[in-house]
């Protein structure tokens, strides 16, 4: 580089004139990019607002029901369509888990809309779930796990 610059002049080593210029070139893909991906996080995180509290809206509404069969899992799965403004590939999954007197979940029933599987008492174990999703519960007590599936 040194033998490069003893042929160029002094002034034109010195001169800046054009440096914003290309400051501008190399730094506009950056904040384009920024730019265009702010609105993809805020669109991702605006869905995945929507879909838990349609999923918290479901869950209100199972826990008031004595009753719940495959029809009503179904209408609740139009509801989900309504809350989230989709009706491809969404599906809830419906299942009771009792606490044991041996410290574990078991699964009392499971009801699933679309052609998903029903959650099992070892898919409980298989996810992890009794250590970060499942609340701590006395022997002999039970909930209502509502899943919303809804794609982004």
């Amino acid at each position: 580089m040194g033998r490069f610059t003893k042929y160029l002049p002094i002034r034109l080593i010195r001169d800046e004139e054009g440096a914003i210029s290309v400051e501008f070139v190399l730094i506009l893909p950056l904040l384009l990019s920024w730019y265009v991906g702010s609105f993809a996080f805020f669109d991702a995180f605006r869905d995945y607002n929507v879909a838990t509290k349609a999923g918290y809206t479901i869950g209100d509404i199972l826990s008031r029901q004595t009753s719940i069969d495959n029809d009503y899992i179904d209408g609740l799965e139009g509801l989900l369509e309504q809350l989230t403004w989709e009706d491809d590939n969404i599906y809830i999954r419906v299942s009771s888990l009792t606490f044991t007197t041996d410290g574990g979940y078991e699964v009392d029933w499971s009801r699933v809309t679309a052609d998903s599987q029903v959650l099992t008492t070892e898919m409980v174990y298989l996810f992890k779930w009794d250590e970060s999703h499942l609340p701590v519960m006395a022997s002999g007590e039970s909930v209502v796990l509502v899943e919303t599936f809804v794609p982004y």
